[in-house]
């Protein structure tokens, strides 16, 4: 993340993967994901525990997690 202190970076670097529900490919992008490599990650099909979200604690001290609207309301 920027501060604005920061210098702009002269890349806009994106990291996006479907990780198909998989909790191997979800721990690979957990110890690959660099957030001073990666301006914005996209992630499709993540791995979901029991309750229907991301394992993201370890996520959130670089990463804003967004679910879709209705991701909470789903029954799948």
């Amino acid at each position: 993340m920027n501060n604005d202190d920061d210098p702009p970076k002269p890349h806009f670097r994106i990291w996006q993967q479907n990780l198909h529900k998989s909790v191997n490919a979800w721990e690979h992008m957990l110890s690959n994901l660099n957030p001073d490599t990666y301006d914005l990650a996209c992630i499709q099909e993540p791995y979901l525990n029991p309750v229907n979200l991301t394992n993201a604690s370890n996520l959130q001290r670089h990463w804003d997690i967004i679910y879709p609207t209705r991701h909470h309301n789903s029954t799948e």
